[in-house]
């Protein structure tokens, strides 16, 4: 009986081993792609410019009680009522805007501030 239980431990032990040095090579298959990094979600929000500082690149927008402050960068895209391409500069306190924004680290960071969409007319 000894022999017997001698025999299965030693081939538990081996098939243990062989199953150790499998396991890594496994793990390190080179056809299989890293997962990638999820994307922010695009937000929106609506409301009227509180406040625009060009220096520290942000802006404050205030709707309702509720404000909250987007930085703005290089590729962040303006418009205005009158123009399709506008800048920060056209951007006027008291207006009425919408924002397309990621939050980014615990940053809004603004992608597109321009108007409001306008409502289709009922025909």
């Amino acid at each position: 009986m000894s022999r017997h239980l001698l025999r299965t431990a030693m081939a538990l032990g081996i098939a243990t081993l062989a199953f150790s040095f499998t396991a890594p090579v496994r793990g390190q298959d080179a056809t299989t792609p890293p997962p990638k990094p999820e994307k922010a979600k695009r937000q929106s929000f609506t409301g009227l410019v509180e406040s625009i500082d060009a220096k520290a690149g942000s802006v404050i927008v205030k709707k309702g009680t509720e404000s909250k402050t987007f930085k703005v960068g290089d590729k962040t895209k303006y418009s205005t009522t009158d123009k399709k391409d506008a800048a920060l500069a056209d951007i006027k306190l008291g207006d009425k805007v919408k924002i397309a924004y990621t939050e980014e680290n615990g940053v809004a960071m603004a992608h597109r501030i321009g108007p409001p969409d306008v409502p289709k007319k009922a025909e």
